[in-house]
């Protein structure tokens, strides 16, 4: 982005911050957050750092009332969400959490070729985890939170593509995890569109969605990938823009539309600030195993 400068980093490893300034020529390297706002004229702040430091990051940087773009999850909780949400809301901070899968451009392709054929009528997603290729290679408390941790980018595309949500019930079983994972949902949206959730940790699966329209469906599986059925079972592929074929799909619509909110004070759809990501989060919480 020809209008955006990535002016100085931190990180508590340094060396780390180091390597990356070199790599993308970002001019200052500072020991710390507070160093990093004191010495370096910014407009905004990243928070890139691990799921399980996001939430004391954040809370500390809020009072600084300094836009920020949060990576999910803002919490490994919701009630650290809740949180966040409430400070930023007590400071006016502005801010955006990092669910880069709203930006796919074949989502949103996807989502016109329903609308031209008529209403959606239903959204099926499954968010199956391959749970045992994880569960070995990450820190306990992410473990146990797994569902909002990583979940929440797959629960999150149910209102993303049905809109709000009138009507959640759950199913949940445990295999392994004593939160659970196995986990069936079945969501009625404002709208009066149906839909689904599924998702089993320890089965071979991946995450797809599926929009069921009028005459219409379009499928995303993987999601990255997109394509169309109509009447007489012809597919069409659906064709991703330029720019996340470029760039690691939907991260630089993500960034756009953060700039765009820094630009004109006030984000807009699909993008999602903490008060999304708190109703991402305590649909997740409906899930639990209990």
């Amino acid at each position: 982005m020809d209008d955006v400068s990535v002016v100085g980093i931190t990180s508590r490893t340094i060396t780390k911050a180091e390597k990356l300034s070199n790599d993308y020529n970002i001019e200052h390297v500072y020991n710390n957050i507070y160093e990093l706002i004191e010495k370096c004229a910014l407009d905004a702040l990243l928070i890139c750092v691990s799921a399980d430091q996001i939430f004391s990051v954040t809370e500390k940087l809020i009072p600084k009332q300094i836009p920020l773009f949060i990576e999910k999850p803002p919490g490994l909780v919701p009630e650290e969400t809740d949180t966040l949400f409430k400070l930023a809301d007590e400071n006016g901070t502005k801010n955006m959490v990092g669910y880069n899968r709203r930006f796919y451009s074949v989502f949103h392709k996807g989502i016109q070729i329903i609308k031209k054929s008529g209403r959606l009528l239903g959204v099926s997603v499954e968010g199956h985890e391959r749970f045992w290729k994880v569960v070995n290679r990450k820190p306990q408390n992410i473990l146990d939170n797994w569902l909002y941790a990583n979940s929440t980018h797959t629960i999150d595309l149910l209102h993303f593509f049905g809109g709000e949500i009138t009507s959640f019930n759950t199913i949940s079983k445990s295999f392994k995890e004593k939160n659970g994972d196995q986990f069936v949902a079945t969501v009625e949206f404002e709208s009066g569109s149906l839909g689904t959730y599924t998702a089993y940790w320890y089965s071979p699966g991946g995450w797809s969605v599926t929009l069921y329209g009028e005459g219409v469906t379009v499928i995303f599986g993987p999601l990255e990938k997109g394509k169309w059925v109509d009447t007489n079972f012809t597919e069409y592929k659906i064709e991703p823009d330029e720019l996340d074929k470029k760039y690691k799909p939907g991260f630089y619509g993500q960034m756009k539309a953060f700039c765009n909110m820094l630009q004109n004070g006030s984000l807009e759809w699909p993008g999602q600030d903490l008060a999304g990501a708190l109703k991402t989060m305590q649909l997740a919480q409906k899930l639990l195993y209990v």
